[in-house]
């Protein structure tokens, strides 16, 4: 038995013999309620549109001294001013203007503690933020007197991507680079360069230091450096640079000659030393052993040296370290 079903104005004759058990769905409705749950402006209460639960999770928004507070109240839609018909023929954009209602709180703060007190002032007001355009019956948007629609992409799902790729100006070296999509925001991009310089990007921009990004995220030198780099203490005993002894880091092949406070050779330079060895020293009473100034040498500061009598910063973080360095800091008296 043939089947007819109308399409558009047409009618076509349907001659599958399997039964039709699912009616097409309206596939326009989907793109339709999206963007109404988007403004919902026809709602009396549009405090779970989507446009509104965005600018809830963005306020309140406080200065770096905790005086001032951006507080978001609601928003407000206005109603366009010409039909889809009147912004055809003038070539206007069929849209609706947003205007957001924001108050600023001016603190009273106590100058000792930083705490908030009570509020000084506030002020409320409405601010206009964009025209959006505004979707017809149709699915579409009038842009500029033109009819446009919008086309579904497929996007990339959150998640860190690592990549490896030759490099273009040495031979025979891999550079290394990473991608952080994110649910909702920009993407970030890490990258190598030839000389094994970290790199950040943000959206594709213009490459920056990997510090400078950490630096905005709060970090201080010292906690770079920790972040990429082991760190070792030394001390200064009798115009000595001395370390403390310990099993997990002297267990192995030693780097150069391992020598205790009385400058007796505990093991020989390129020498192996068993973890079950050096926990028996250490259990004999070893610990602290010489650290020798030329592998010193050369070597970066992980904290700051500081002058103990005037507070003056001898050495900042990153320092290198030379022989007219080291002596500074034992005459200085740095412990």
């Amino acid at each position: 038995m043939l089947n007819t079903l109308h399409s558009g104005n047409r009618l076509r004759v349907d001659f599958s013999k399997t039964p039709r058990q699912i009616a097409v769905p309206n596939l326009l409705q989907l793109q339709q309620k999206s963007y109404d749950d988007f403004l919902m402006i026809g709602a009396k209460n549009r405090s779970e549109s989507t446009i509104e639960k965005v600018f809830r999770s963005v306020f309140p928004l406080n200065d770096q001294q905790n005086r001032l507070t951006l507080e978001y109240k609601g928003s407000d839609i206005v109603q366009p001013k010409y039909t889809i018909r009147e912004c055809m023929e003038r070539g206007l954009t069929y849209s609706v203007s947003l205007k957001i209602n924001i108050a600023l709180t001016i603190w009273n703060r106590d100058e000792k503690t930083g705490e908030k007190l009570d509020p000084k002032e506030i002020k409320e007001q409405a601010v206009f933020v964009r025209d959006i355009p505004l979707m017809t019956d149709r699915t579409s948007f009038i842009i500029n007197g033109v009819e446009r629609v919008v086309v579904n992409q497929l996007h990339r799902s959150p998640g860190v991507i690592f990549k490896e790729e030759e490099a273009t100006t040495v031979v025979n070296k891999l550079i290394y680079s990473a991608q952080i999509i994110p649910d909702r925001g920009s993407w970030l991009y890490f990258e190598y360069d030839a000389k094994d310089i970290l790199y950040a990007r943000i959206n594709k921009r213009r490459k920056i230091p990997v510090t400078i990004l950490f630096r905005a995220l709060d970090y201080s030198k010292e906690d770079i450096m920790k972040l990429f780099y082991e760190n070792k203490e030394i001390f200064i005993r009798d115009n000595r640079f001395v370390t403390k002894f310990s099993a997990e880091d002297f267990a192995g092949r030693a780097p150069y000659e391992v020598r205790d406070l009385d400058g007796n050779i505990v093991v020989a330079t390129a020498k192996r030393l068993t973890k079950k060895k050096a926990q028996k020293l250490f259990d004999e009473g070893l610990e602290w052993v010489e650290y020798p100034l030329d592998v010193l040498i050369d070597r970066h500061l992980a904290t700051p040296i500081i002058d103990n009598e005037s507070g003056e910063v001898l050495y900042d973080v990153v320092s290198s370290l030379d022989e007219m360095r080291l002596k500074k800091i034992i005459d200085a008296g740095v412990e």
